[in-house]
């Protein structure tokens, strides 16, 4: 009986362990429609595709199954939310991505906490620009169609900021990192008219109470991982920075006159695999309002 029953114990642990790496590769799409009267009547229908947190993972051979994936959605841009890199890991991966990425559409990419800590920062970036793709540092671009504009602004991740091997209190982190967030914000948002539509690019979603109190209707985040594990009825076990039981992890969320999506992200380089959690590329679909 015994015998049995860790066999059984054991197949089931064997499904679900393939079951997780492979939901680890689905990449799934998630649509969401934005409106606002900033938004021009020729701008209606402008769709950004979201990818974050991808950690250096990658979607078949090249990375074939993520591009075709992209080319599919047919975005009219791409916006990278942080994360790109993972750690210490050489870039050819990421940037090969990226200049893939580069011949759908413009690319646009702020950097994460990740990348804060990467040995290698200092070559991809440079090495970014020259293919291209355009690192929004603290500073805001317009993107026109048909004569119209909406401004697209981008903010480095906190932690580019703060002092490595500092021994901060949590408490003392957080302060700073707000207060890094709100100049940032500023500086990225400078000069823009009331009446330009802002879109805000920054890796942090648990900032959300700061972005509500800036001239931003919507801001783009990842960092979360959807939670990492799934379970119904939660947004999941565990985020960075949130901690156990987080809020914002995933989805859009409105108020105060500002809209936030989340994104699930699409890699998976973290001590706890995810779980119900399939890869997610969020779709913003940009629409008049009358």
């Amino acid at each position: 009986m015994k015998n049995n029953f860790l066999k059984v114990a054991g197949a089931l642990t064997l499904v679900f362990t393939g079951y997780a790496y492979l939901s680890t590769k689905r990449l799934t799409a998630t649509e969401y429609t934005v409106s606002s009267a900033k938004i021009a009547p020729e701008l209606d229908g402008f769709r950004v595709m979201q990818l974050s947190d991808i950690h250096g993972s990658t979607f078949g051979r090249y990375n074939h199954t993520l591009i075709r994936k992209v080319y599919e959605l047919a975005p009219d841009l791409i916006v990278v939310t942080g994360d790109l890199l993972d750690g210490d890991e050489g870039i050819n991966t990421a940037l090969t991505l990226m200049r893939k990425l580069m011949r759908i559409c413009p690319v646009y990419y702020v950097t994460g906490n990740h990348e804060a800590r990467s040995a290698n920062l200092e070559d991809l970036l440079p090495a970014l620009e020259k293919s291209g793709i355009v690192y929004l540092k603290n500073q805001h671009v317009y993107i026109e169609r048909d004569g119209k504009t909406f401004a697209l602004a981008g903010i480095d991740d906190p932690s580019m900021q703060i002092e490595k091997f500092h021994d901060y209190s949590l408490e003392e982190e957080i302060d700073l990192e707000e207060t890094i967030v709100r100049e940032e914000i500023e500086e990225a948002t400078a000069g823009i008219p009331e009446s330009i539509f802002t879109f805000l690019l920054s890796h942090r979603p648990e900032k959300w109470p700061i972005y509500q109190d800036t001239p931003v209707d919507l801001v783009c985040c990842g960092h979360a991982h959807g939670g990492q594990v799934r379970l119904p009825f939660t947004e999941g076990l565990f985020a960075p920075h949130q901690g156990l039981m987080p809020k914002l992890t995933a989805g859009m969320h409105e108020e105060n006159d500002t809209t936030m999506i989340v994104s699930r992200g699409i890699g998976n380089a973290t001590i706890v695999p995810r779980v119900f959690n399939d890869p997610d590329i969020p779709i913003i679909r940009l629409q008049h309002k009358e």
